[in-house]
């Protein structure tokens, strides 16, 4: 059985819908994915061209996304809404964008410029990847 995604607060922001949805889905479309969630993690992902954040916690068997950022995360992901959108579709190599790739190029073009803005990376690769790995379509 697939894992479920838990939403704490009565009324999930849109932008926690569509990330807790997208987590699932994939969960469900590939359960080897759930190995991805044995170490526990906390990630805030904010969009603030549309004024919206959510708090993304894994654990054991478990994925929890809230409104706002909560708590302390490790990893502090800040970049506009169109951006978000197409991250999910980037070719990953080891969890991280593929620079091989015009899509992974673009990323890090966009992390160069200050477009993508990701608190932790360097110290959290790791989470990171899961990360990545769980929001990717591919």
């Amino acid at each position: 059985m697939a894992v479920k995604v838990e939403y704490p607060d009565p009324e999930p922001n849109g932008l926690a819908s569509m990330l807790g949805g997208l987590i699932e889905g994939n969960l469900e479309a590939h359960p080897n994915r759930e190995a991805l969630l044995a170490k526990p993690a906390t990630y805030s992902i904010t969009a603030p061209d549309v004024d919206v954040s959510v708090s993304i916690r894994l654990a054991p068997g478990a994925v929890t996304v809230r409104n706002g950022v909560v708590g302390t995360p490790q990893i502090s992901i800040r970049t506009n809404s169109d951006n978000l959108m197409g991250m999910s579709s980037v070719p990953l190599k080891f969890g991280l964008p593929d620079s091989m790739t015009k899509e992974g190029r673009e990323v890090n073009k966009k992390l160069f410029k200050g477009e993508l803005k990701v608190k932790g990376m360097w110290t959290h690769l790791g989470a990171l990847a899961r990360l990545n790995k769980l929001l990717s379509v591919r």
